[in-house]
């Protein structure tokens, strides 16, 4: 075994050291609980980092353990181009919500399993990630969706989260039923549990097949999207989950759907089979953008608003997939990236406005740019990053999308209106800003000052949004390098 294919586990083994070390360390207080998250997770983030030297040279970093012999699983884990920029983006966005976790009140009582169920739930989006066996990705996969129904059911917010995770738990795990179906006739019918080995014979699958499994895992997968109509857990969960929960929920798990669409469909079947889906996905890209863009301008409470943003932004992301071309592909992975950076933000100064002021209704809060001019000013930046502005991220990965959809050959008129469709996304970002930070203020006798704690990793998440979106360059190159690592007929 060489030293990479070690550094590889221990990208896995590390943070669950960290989960024994909570679990045993059962008087830990919040501040001791989140030093062990941090290290668990940030030791998981420089050995990642570590291995681009290796990835440079090979494409890809592996490592096989016989797992169950019997059924020929073993435990398989691969880091390449594509997973390099999700496992990146999920780490560390787990890393600022255990930050962020500090300055607020949640995790108080019970830290050793508020923080232990925080890195199980960055383990199992880390192991999804990484998986090479399907059996793997399918164990993380429903370990990622476990942690976050415990976290929301014992730590959310409000007498209705039992019935919200409920909810949450019923709604995702169908999706990943779904899923499952999926790669149970994909083991069958090839007699591998191998992902490279899947690839390698799916095409050989009848064409009838291929195109029942394309729509299994487009359907399931986007579920965890949140793609309308299949979003109706997520305002709720965003709502009620404690504010770390939300940050890792709306910026990293919505991309684990993205993901699979990628790792699955786009990677297993050739473009002749997936261009039947295309107009489909474009559509429904085109509808969730739209819709949630709609419901995030009507909305009071300022949590939900953020919420439903996700659904809207999602959208973008399945436009470009379905355009099938390079441009699209990447532009999606791309705003995979910057989504997680500004919706981590925008819910970073939605916890500090609801803490300062406690109160959620955008309708009685105003004018609080003269008390807090540090969090209007990240508040801002959020706002134009989410509305495309240059030269804010976002604005790179949409234009990607948005010339991914002129590239194909349906009609013109589908692209204008996703892009006219963008409009309404600037409409709502405003209306929060402004109806947030400007006019006479709302409510009075606030404290002086935000919390500190809560403000400098906002600052921090603020002034990292600005430098990807200036120095977009070596984000993009791993995206091209992981668009064409994607195998079956798209090259």
């Amino acid at each position: 075994m060489t030293i990479s294919s070690i550094g590889l586990l221990g990208v896995i083994g590390l943070p669950v050291l960290g989960v024994l070390v909570l679990l045993i360390w059962r008087r830990a207080s919040k501040k001791q609980a989140a030093i062990v998250a941090l290290i668990g997770e940030g030791l998981a983030l420089i050995i990642t980092c570590l291995l681009l030297s290796e990835l440079r040279r090979s494409d890809a970093v592996r490592v096989s353990l016989t797992w169950i012999a019997n059924l020929g699983i073993h435990f398989s884990l691969e880091l390449n181009w594509l997973s390099l920029v999700f496992l990146i983006t999920e780490i560390l966005v787990t890393l600022v919500a255990i930050v962020y976790s500090l300055g607020e009140e949640t995790g108080e009582k019970s830290s050793s399993n508020y923080y232990a169920l925080l890195i199980l739930f960055s383990l199992g989006m880390s192991g999804t990630t990484l998986a090479e066996d399907i059996f793997v990705f399918y164990i993380f996969w429903e370990l990622m969706l476990l942690a976050s129904v415990l976290l929301i059911l014992i730590w959310g917010h409000g007498e209705q989260r039992g019935k919200v995770s409920l909810k949450y738990f019923i709604i995702t795990h169908l999706g990943s039923l779904i899923v499952l179906v999926g790669l149970v006739m994909l083991s069958v019918n090839l007699g591998t549990s191998s992902i490279n080995e899947l690839i390698q014979g799916a095409g050989t699958l009848p064409l009838t097949m291929q195109r029942t499994l394309t729509a299994l895992f487009l359907i399931g997968f986007s579920v965890k999207m949140a793609i309308f109509p299949l979003h109706i857990w997520l305002p709720d969960a965003h709502t009620v989950a404690p504010m770390p929960v939300t940050i890792i929920l709306a910026a990293a798990m919505l991309s684990m759907g993205t993901y699979g669409i990628l790792r699955f469909p786009f990677s297993f079947f050739s473009l002749e089979v997936l261009q039947s889906f295309s107009l489909v996905m474009m559509i429904a890209g085109l509808i969730s953008e739209v819709y949630g863009a709609l419901m995030a301008f009507a909305e009071k409470d300022i949590k939900r608003v953020i919420a439903y943003s996700s659904v809207s932004q999602m959208g973008y992301i399945l436009f470009g997939l379905g355009s099938l071309k390079e441009t699209g592909l990447q532009g999606a992975v791309m705003h995979v990236v910057y989504h997680a950076i500004v919706k981590g933000l925008l819910f970073m100064v939605v916890g500090i406005i609801i803490q300062t002021t406690q109160e959620r209704d955008i309708r009685k809060l105003g004018g609080l740019a003269k008390v807090y001019p540090a969090l209007c000013i990240t508040a801002a930046v959020g706002a134009l990053g989410i509305s495309g502005m240059p030269p804010l991220g976002i604005f790179n990965s949409e234009w990607m999308i948005f010339s991914g959809g002129f590239e194909t050959a349906f009609p013109v008129g589908l692209s204008i209106a996703t892009l006219v469709g963008s409009i309404f996304t600037v409409i709502y970002a405003l209306r929060f800003f402004g109806g947030i930070f400007m006019g006479d203020q709302r409510p009075e006798g606030l404290p002086k000052k935000a919390p500190l704690s809560l403000l400098i990793p906002t600052i921090a998440v603020s002034a990292f949004l600005l430098i990807e979106g200036l120095l977009p360059g070596p984000l993009l190159s791993w995206v091209v390098k992981g668009v064409q690592g994607i195998s079956g007929g798209l090259h």
